[in-house]
């Protein structure tokens, strides 16, 4: 039986997470409009009124956007055989970043959101280092 590598697991732990946090601001539109409403918006014409729902909906679409850049980066390293501790740790690492970041977005915590985006773009970058060789 194959094991999955750490860090191609904190990857897919990842995908999964951010797969999921459209939940909390669709429940609060169905709460808010109802469930036939809540989930029948083609043109996303409805906009949640409780402040934390949208600004959960703005973390989710970031999320979106680190993972993009995340996952071939990963992707890659794992490929080039890259250090497996290393690589297991930065996943696991940008992983609660990231958490942490929605967590803090959602709450609307300005400078401490900005601080965990800016540690998630330093492992993203200790990565492409490692993989050159430069550190």
């Amino acid at each position: 039986m194959n094991t999955l590598s750490a860090d191609l697991f904190w990857l897919m732990m990842l995908a999964m997470f951010t797969g999921l946090l459209w939940v909390p601001y669709v429940a609060q539109l169905v709460v808010q409009e109802g469930l036939i409403r809540g989930f029948t918006d083609p043109l996303h014409d409805l906009s949640s009124k409780a402040q934390w729902a949208k600004l959960a909906k703005r973390a989710h679409a970031n999320a979106v956007e680190n993972l993009v850049v995340f996952a071939p980066l990963v992707i890659i390293a794992h490929l080039a055989g890259t250090d497996p501790v290393f690589m297991g740790k930065a996943a696991l690492i940008f992983f609660f970043i990231r958490f942490a970041h929605f967590i803090v977005y959602t709450l609307g915590m300005p400078t401490i959101r900005q601080l965990l985006f800016l540690a998630g773009v330093g492992v993203e970058i200790s990565i492409v280092l490692k993989v050159l060789a430069m550190i």
